[in-house]
């Protein structure tokens, strides 16, 4: 009778220690998860300064403006930085292929690079 006693003490304590062991676990990685939501959130806001910064720099070429303006615009910004991008698009001729322009601009990008 004594040994049955110890054997299910023995029994709930393990089970015990193990539940807690999980829950901690999972508040880690919930900790963990809002952490990486946060740097996420960071990220983005800093990835659409960048832009935003591009965008109204007069001493960037204007591919690179518009480039960074197709970015901007597709990432969520809005707002003045916005209309100037529209402005600078109508700047280009009206036979000009804003997708081509952008191509030809990613395309000696990266020859400049090698």
């Amino acid at each position: 009778m004594v040994e049955t006693i110890i054997l299910v003490a023995s029994f709930l304590t393990a089970l015990g220690i193990i539940i807690a062991s999980a829950v901690k676990v999972y508040k880690f990685i919930r900790k963990c998860e809002k952490w990486v939501e946060e740097q996420t959130e960071h990220s983005l806001d800093n990835y659409l300064s960048i832009k935003r910064l591009t965008i109204m720099s007069h001493e960037m070429p204007l591919s690179e403006r518009i480039a960074a303006g197709e970015k901007y615009i597709k990432y969520g910004g809005n707002g003045e930085v916005k209309h100037k991008y529209e402005e600078l698009v109508s700047f280009l001729p009206k036979e000009t292929d804003i997708k081509n322009t952008l191509n030809e601009y990613f395309v000696r990008g990266d020859e400049n690079e090698a």
